[in-house]
């Protein structure tokens, strides 16, 4: 899994949190797999806890989970499967966003959720993972049969019918980063896009208010966004640069 800078990580969230919103407009009660060595980095976590789901993050890499926790990506780590799939039932069943990172060996887990009956609604693939090392896998052909989708953010993906970020950008919206100096010229930024946006965007505006909360390096160094060419013409009068 390649190292990726505070920018980089915010834009990989923001079309895997399209790709979320492709699938299913809310994720609230919805349970998502993140899984493969290094996966905890992928962005995953933070993108499915703004689209308002949980997220079982399976990893053996310590130091990707322990780094992910840091940001905000992971809300806490457990020991067990038991114990990860404990506290994922009650806030799934809240529809409440949580993310649990098990640092464990994903063959070993994922046969565990099988004879378990654990049924993920969504695998979610980011791009920079090995997509297909993870569904080679024996317990992920089991799930995908018993239901479980299946999304990949890599170019594969595309190349079988799944292109990634076309809901918005179809409707005409880029996506553009608008450069904060600091925290307070973010919050800035931030506000101006709420009061642009319309009041009915839910996933516009859902991005902007969440994004700081699952993604802690967010809060500062500029705000990616889809926008229209209006939009951002709005915002360059305003003042703003992209």
């Amino acid at each position: 899994m390649q190292t990726t800078n505070a920018s980089d990580r915010q834009l990989e969230a923001l079309r895997l949190y399209e790709a979320l919103i492709e699938v299913r407009a809310d994720w609230g009660g919805g349970l998502v797999l993140c899984c493969g060595d290094g996966c905890s980095d992928s962005g995953t976590p933070a993108a499915v806890s703004i689209a308002g789901g949980a997220t079982l993050v399976l990893d053996a890499d310590a130091a990707a989970v322990k780094s992910a926790m840091q940001r905000g990506e992971i809300d806490f780590v457990v020991k067990t499967l038991d114990e990860a799939l404990r506290a994922l039932k009650n806030q799934v069943r809240l529809r409440r966003p949580l993310s649990v990172g098990l640092i464990a060996d994903g063959s070993a887990s994922l046969c565990a959720m099988v004879e378990r009956g654990v049924l993920p609604d969504l695998l979610l693939i980011g791009a920079k993972q090995d997509a297909q090392a993870i569904l080679e896998n024996k317990s992920i052909h089991a799930l995908q049969a018993a239901g479980m989708t299946v999304r990949r953010m890599d170019s594969l993906g595309e190349e079988r019918g799944i292109p990634p970020r076309t809901i918005l950008l179809s409707e005409g919206h880029s996506e553009v980063y608008l450069s904060a100096a600091n925290a307070v010229e973010l919050r800035a930024v931030d506000e101006r896009l709420l009061a642009i946006l319309p009041l009915g965007d839910t996933v516009r505006r859902r991005w902007i208010e969440s994004v700081a909360k699952y993604l802690r390096d967010a809060r500062s160094g500029g705000r990616w966004m889809w926008l229209s060419e209006d939009e951002l013409k709005r915002l360059r009068e305003a003042g703003f640069q992209d």
